[in-house]
């Protein structure tokens, strides 16, 4: 059974010391390059200190499969110095942002961003973010959990 989305808005998230990776790659790549970057967290000795965020800017399709242009972030119990091609932010925020939280299969995400652009164009409101994703660390047994926000201007036009 399909779940309801809940819709919120006027959100805010704010984290400080946020390691970051940002590149374009293939879908077959992903798991992969994330686990190269957790791997070099757990190097520095820097300890998780919040979810993990995600953000996919942009789809392309070369001649085998998609390429995405995506970011992962972390929050860190304190600053890094990251070799290339990772990188820090001090403050990693975003402000008025309309969310839902999602439990259930990771496929289900594309119908959750789907139903929050919808809302945002019906309620004419201007997106000026792409959708960021944290994963939210379910109770054990229970179903994977997300924080899904859009950011979106306050201006009424």
């Amino acid at each position: 059974m399909e779940q309801t989305v809940q819709i919120e808005t006027g959100k805010s998230i704010r984290f400080e010391n946020v390691a970051s990776y940002r590149a374009r790659m293939k879908q077959s790549e992903i798991d992969h390059r994330l686990g190269q970057f957790v791997a070099v967290l757990k190097g520095s000795g820097a300890k998780r200190n919040g979810p993990m965020i995600s953000a996919t800017f942009a789809i392309d399709h070369d001649s085998e499969e998609q390429v995405l242009d995506m970011e992962f972030m972390f929050p860190v119990d304190r600053p890094l110095d990251l070799p290339e091609p990772y990188g820090f932010k001090q403050v990693f925020q975003l402000v008025n942002a309309v969310h839902t939280r999602y439990a259930g299969d990771p496929e289900g995400l594309d119908r959750v961003f789907t139903e929050l652009v919808g809302y945002i164009h019906r309620n004419k409101m201007i997106q000026v973010s792409t959708g960021y994703t944290l994963s939210i660390q379910p109770p054990v047994g229970a179903e994977p959990c997300f924080d899904v926000y859009i950011v979106v201007n306050e201006s009424i036009l």
